[in-house]
């Protein structure tokens, strides 16, 4: 069984602490680049400027993205669900702290 770490990320001006198991340190670093990436793209595009609207449109494309993808390409049905839902929690924290700080 893999130990935990704690990671330090930064999405959206703001900074995280995300526990993930040492043997999947690279994984959440990826999963956070892309993020990244697909929050770049909303941002640039001008349309929405709210910080939880790109948020939340970020975190669709990318499961809609996975959507598309062929489940069979080395992750097992289990392991598949724990990782979207990790990434849902993820979302939802980054949410509600950001909904936090406008009130």
């Amino acid at each position: 069984m893999s130990e935990f770490v704690q990671v330090e990320v930064s999405l959206l001006g703001r900074y995280f602490t995300i526990g993930t198991p040492e043997s999947e340190q690279g994984t959440l670093k990826e999963a956070v680049r892309l993020l990244e990436e697909k929050v770049k793209t909303i941002q640039l595009q001008g349309k929405i400027v709210e910080t939880d609207k790109i948020a939340i449109m970020a975190a669709l494309n990318i499961a809609h993205d996975l959507l598309k993808t062929k489940v069979g390409e080395g992750l097992e049905m289990e392991e598949f669900q724990r990782k979207i839902r990790s990434m849902s929690e993820a979302a939802d924290k980054a949410l509600q702290e950001s909904q936090q700080t406008l009130f």
